[in-house]
């Protein structure tokens, strides 16, 4: 571990945010359709600030846009993270990959043991970083210093506005650190390890094109026109309309009068008119003009339709009066966590590519044995089939396969060696004695006959094998050997014992004899550089 403190630009801030950088550009503006195709062609050429200008009104002024993006960030945001060591296939990690894992975990997680990514710092960076989700790119500075006991750590992540983003000549993310020099771009391989940059593409082609948001704009121009004509409608037909037939005889003072008082009965319960008036009160109901057929709500509900089918894969689960059968409900939401794991994948590279490489190299001079992070998102259904599905492949066929390969499916991480294992405990069913012969226990067929060993005596061998089992993995990695299953080939041989016969741990078994009645297959050591 390298005890020094962080190297001075890792320590002084790049980015220096204005307040204009925290002010609303477009905020209260009504686009015309030819403004919004101008921002969209900027953002295209490269001018992501103004492209970013436009999504800022975008979600200003579009609850479901919000709402959606809020639902997807919160929810990558509240993910655990679990790290895991460097190890090798088939292998086990070393004590120095076990470290740097311990190590990587506190600094993730603020050294203070929590186990999700909703605290301070690494939640603000996920928060942040997904925005590019919505929007093509995010780009956060990290701030760097030296903890209690020496190691160098991120204390902080902060978004860099888009205004200090542009694309180079070369179709790359840059940095434009002085946002007056348009043209002045620096490359981000000038700072390593000063920023995390999130590039999340929704389709080929330039970067400044990437962003979904880009989509929606369209669609959004439309909503906002629905909106302002219902409001309009809402004041022509939905307040009461008043209506005064007057007399032919009327002179022009009494219409007048007539008149101003249909006027002030907009802010008043009274009025006065002449003698022979006719008054009456139409409420506003016009045929035509509101309901689910109105050009204005017909547009806001695409618009609100399609946000849905582009954030979340499906728009059932956001209708409020959506009706549909429970399995169409199943196929939307495993739609919608399909898209979430395409999310979780998003951040989990970005960690593991640009920020877990820098920790390692900063506090032990090399990027060796890297730890990365595993993000699952629960899907009962799927991992019910999976596990049913192993179950039938490797416990009841006896396929072999590799105990990494099984740790990595099911994200369970593969145990140190001085670390406590579960053991779980084993009850044989105890043999039928109607007959003179059974089938052995273990379902390889063998018979036995009614002196053959009881269940419970099967039962109390397998246990005393369990219990020791742990301290016999121990102390053979100690030394450098492997656990190998050394079955008695004779003629009373059982073919699972023999198709054992020779493995080591892991490959092939997981739990050390005797695997069935009057098992006679024992445990032995070889060292790893003569097993074959």
């Amino acid at each position: 571990m390298s005890d020094s403190s962080p190297p001075a630009k890792l320590a002084a801030p790049v980015i220096r945010p204005s307040s204009r950088d925290f002010e609303p550009q477009l905020f209260g503006r009504s686009l015309s359709p030819d403004t919004v195709g101008a921002l969209l062609q900027a953002g295209a050429r490269g001018d992501l600030a103004a492209q970013s200008d436009l999504f800022n009104l975008m979600e200003d002024t579009w609850p479901r846009l919000r709402a959606n993006l809020q639902k997807i960030k919160n929810a990558i945001r509240k993910l655990p993270l679990n790290v895991q060591p460097f190890t090798a296939k088939n292998g086990k990690p070393s004590a120095s990959a076990q470290e740097k894992a311990a190590f990587v975990e506190s600094a993730l997680h603020l050294q203070r043991g929590y186990v999700d990514t909703t605290r301070a710092p690494l939640g603000s960076a996920v928060y942040e970083l997904m925005d590019a989700v919505a929007r093509g790119l995010s780009v956060v500075e990290i701030d760097w210093a030296s903890d209690r006991s020496g190691y160098v750590v991120p204390v902080g992540f902060r978004r860099v506005p888009a205004r200090y983003l542009g694309i180079d000549t070369g179709g790359a993310l840059a940095l434009r650190l002085d946002p007056a020099a348009f043209a002045t771009l620096t490359p981000f391989s000038r700072y390593p390890g000063k920023f995390l940059s999130g590039v999340f593409r929704s389709k080929s082609g330039a970067l400044g094109e990437a962003a979904q948001l880009r989509a929606l704009a369209p669609l959004w121009l439309g909503h906002m026109l629905g909106w302002e004509w219902l409001v309009q409608k809402a004041e022509l037909f939905g307040t009461p309309l008043r209506w005064a037939n007057y007399p032919t005889t009327a002179t022009q003072a009494e219409i007048d009068a007539i008149t101003a008082s249909l006027r002030n009965m907009g802010t008043a319960s009274w009025g006065a008119f002449p003698q022979g008036t006719d008054l009456q009160i139409l409420q506003g109901n016009t045929p035509g003009v509101a309901g689910p057929n109105d050009p204005s709500e017909r547009l806001m509900h695409i618009a609100d339709r399609a946000c849905d089918i582009m954030l979340l894969g499906q728009n059932l689960t956001t209708e409020q009066n959506g009706q549909g059968s429970r399995a169409a409900s199943e196929v939307h939401r495993e739609v919608e966590l399909d898209l979430y794991e395409t999310y979780a994948e998003f951040i989990v590279s970005v960690i593991n590519d640009q920020l877990i490489p820098q920790l390692i190299a900063l506090n032990w001079g090399s990027a060796e044995e890297i730890p990365f992070v595993e993000v699952e998102i629960p899907r009962p259904g799927r991992e019910q089939d999976m596990t049913a599905r192993d179950k039938t492949l490797f416990v009841d066929m006896g396929l072999p396969v590799s105990l990494q390969y099984l740790y990595e499916r099911h994200k369970v991480p593969s145990p140190s060696p001085s670390e406590a294992l579960f053991i779980p405990s084993h009850s044989s069913p105890a043999p039928d004695t109607s007959h003179s012969a059974q089938a052995c226990a273990c379902g390889c067929g063998a018979p036995i006959n009614a002196a053959s060993e009881s269940a419970q005596d099967l039962a109390a061998r397998q246990a005393a094998a369990q219990a020791a089992f742990p301290q016999q993995i121990a102390e053979a990695d100690e030394a450098g050997d492997y656990l190998v299953w050394d079955a008695t080939l004779d003629n009373r041989t059982t073919p699972l014992c023999e198709g054992r016969h020779g493995r080591r741990w892991g490959d092939g078994w997981f739990s050390p004899p005797p695997a069935h009645y009057n098992c006679r297959s024992t445990l032995i050591r070889v060292p790893k550089t003569l097993y074959k």
